[in-house]
């Protein structure tokens, strides 16, 4: 093997070891979503919101990156906390020029939620129960929160999409209002 296939080989190795140890550590992957379920989610935010849109655990940024072309003036970040994930997502946005996406390397439980108006969120259940659980105790400005195929537990979504893909993939929009989530 030459020297440059053993560096190759390496480097997948040690990213690849990265990533496990990320999942391991948060029990959430870094998922990508897909572009039916991108555009799916970014249908539901119709008009620019008031504040930020946070995207909790933004993996490999595709879905912030959509947010941030759909809505040029609106600030978009995205925490994750996967090192290889983050940094792609760093560069990705550096090479687009999106001066209104950034990518904040922290778990997404410790993502600033005040000036936000949308959260979305690709997690495991475990992640969206702890996404419930924080919005239910200091939901900040949010009040929208879109969800791709996990669904908050024990909220009542104002609309549900379905994608036309084999497992009929379920989007949800949640509204959040001042007495409630």
């Amino acid at each position: 093997m030459s020297v440059a296939g053993i560096l190759a080989l390496v480097a997948v190795l040690v990213i690849g070891a990265s990533i496990l140890w990320s999942t391991l550590r948060t029990g959430m992957p870094p998922m990508p979503s897909l572009g039916a379920s991108r555009r799916a989610m970014v249908s539901l935010v119709e008009q620019p919101p008031t504040g930020a849109i946070v995207d909790m655990g933004s993996g490999w940024g595709t879905l912030a990156l959509a947010f941030a072309r759909r809505f040029p003036d609106t600030p978009i970040v995205g925490y994750e906390v996967s090192f290889f994930p983050w940094l792609f997502s760093v560069c990705l946005a550096r090479v687009l020029g999106l001066g209104n996406l950034r990518f904040r390397r922290l778990d997404f439980r410790n993502a600033e939620l005040m000036g936000a108006s949308v959260v979305v969120c690709y997690l495991m259940p475990s992640g969206m129960e702890l996404v419930r659980r924080r919005l239910e105790s200091d939901p900040g400005d949010v009040d929208t929160v879109i969800s791709h195929y996990f669904a908050l537990r024990g909220w009542e979504a104002d609309h549900v999409l379905e994608l036309p893909d084999l497992y009929q993939t379920p989007v949800y929009r949640y509204r959040l209002s001042p007495s409630q989530p």
